[in-house]
């Protein structure tokens, strides 16, 4: 197999030229450089292994690339027992020489080192061109939706694909809807590339085993593909492509991954605001928005009413994650997140505190309501998640104390229940933030 530089015209220019010289062929599997000599067009015929040695012809081999070429035939001075045909057909090859050993090495070894850098410059240039042109196609972009659909149509038209699909951030776009069969198709696309985070290549939908049993699918487009889309090392989305004729991974993936580079560009301050205040796994607002949410309704509240804090840790989660692993891990704490955000009260907030654990707020609830609140969600996690929690909780019965003093007590009621079995809620009651604490 020829190695891809000897697809380049420089390659093929320098051993034509070589050959001409040398006045015979230069050959690579099918690949001729030059003109076949007749004498050579007979052994094609006739001899079994047409470019070996024998009395009277040789022939000189050059390794590159690992790639073997030949050159000749040539006559020599031996005594030769050739057939007539053969005989008559040698007077015409040029004449063999040592000096051709060092001729022929160099110059196929030197003209190997500059195709290849050429067929570099020319991809290079090739991707340059191409880059530019998807630039101007999404450049005019002014929100991720368009960016997606631009990049969409850019991939479709470009290399002619049945359909392509695109989901990042949060926001996808696609070209047609799919056929019952096709959505089986990309859902074992996208199931395969979550588990490996590497790329999906069907060259055959009717016949590849990961495929197995769709229904109609000799129907659908021959050829798949799924990748993966990374920003910063982190899994943001994917793309799905059906075509007909193989499709041009290389390029694909040179615009996916500017189209990583313009969703970073384009959405920095959006992403920055948003995870300025939200916790990307669950969608609660994150640690640093929930302490300055709670302040806020400290300071709303004046000292005057009550505000409760509680804290809820999954039970055995670490144990839950290394055993069924990360994915499994991360749903159970969706699971929880949602039934927290389903649970919140109006003027309430829920949010994740870090790891499994997350924080409740509830203002306006007396004890013994917020300790019923509290239980309510304990149940409902227990019932739609693998994991139950564990609540530790606090009311402030006038909201005096820090919101920081009341984290503390929450979580010290939180190690408690821990430590009398989990699945439990564990309340205290603060008087004022001058007075103790007391079992709820």
């Amino acid at each position: 197999m020829l190695p891809p530089f000897a697809k380049t015209d420089v390659w093929k220019q320098q051993l034509d030229a070589l050959a001409a010289h040398l006045g015979t062929a230069i050959i690579s599997g099918a690949a001729i450089y030059g003109k076949l000599p007749f004498f050579q067009e007979i052994r094609n015929r006739e001899d079994p292994a047409p470019y070996t040695p024998v009395p009277g012809i040789t022939y000189y081999h050059v390794t590159t690339n690992q790639t073997t070429l030949t050159c000749g035939p040539f006559k020599t001075n031996d005594p030769h027992t050739l057939s007539e045909e053969l005989a008559e057909a040698r007077e015409k090859l040029p004449s063999w020489h040592d000096h051709f050993t060092e001729l022929i090495t160099f110059t196929i070894q030197n003209t190997a080192l500059i195709a290849e850098q050429h067929l570099h410059l020319t991809e290079a240039l090739n991707r340059a061109k191409l880059l530019l042109e998807y630039t101007k196609a999404v450049s005019a972009s002014k929100s991720l939706d368009h960016a997606l659909h631009n990049t969409v149509q850019f991939l479709s038209h470009k290399f002619k694909l049945s359909n392509v699909h695109i989901t990042a951030l949060g926001k996808t776009s696609r070209n047609f809807d799919l056929t019952p069969s096709g959505k089986e198709v990309e859902q074992r696309i996208l199931a395969n590339l979550r588990g490996t985070n590497t790329a999906v290549t069907i060259n055959n939908v009717q016949t590849d085993f990961l495929l197995e049993g769709i229904k109609d699918r000799d129907k659908l487009p021959t050829h798949a593909l799924g990748l993966p889309l990374i920003l910063n090392r982190e899994h943001i989305g994917h793309c799905t492509i059906t075509s007909e004729h193989p499709v041009p991974l290389e390029n694909i993936t040179e615009v996916l991954y500017e189209l990583h580079n313009y969703l970073g560009r384009l959405s920095e301050f959006e992403q920055a605001q948003t995870s300025a205040v939200t916790d990307a796994l669950t969608g609660l607002p994150n640690r640093a928005q929930l302490v300055k949410t709670a302040e806020k309704i400290l300071k709303e509240q004046h000292g005057t009413a009550p505000i409760t804090v509680v804290m809820i840790d999954a039970d055995n989660f670490k144990k839950y994650n290394d055993t069924n692993g990360h994915p499994a891990g991360d749903e159970v704490l969706r699971i929880i997140a949602k039934t927290l955000a389903a649970h919140t009260p109006p003027g309430g907030l829920s949010a994740r505190y870090g790891g499994e654990e997350f924080t409740l707020v509830l203002p306006l609830l007396s004890p013994q309501d917020a300790k019923q609140h509290a239980e309510n969600i304990r149940s409902a996690i227990e019932e739609t998640s693998p994991l139950t929690a564990s609540f530790g909780m606090i009311t402030n019965l006038n909201s005096t104390a820090s919101f920081e003093r009341l984290l503390k007590e929450a979580d010290d009621a939180l190690y408690r229940a821990k430590t009398l079995g989990k699945n439990k809620v564990v309340a205290k009651i603060m008087l004022d933030r001058n007075m103790g604490v007391i079992d709820g």
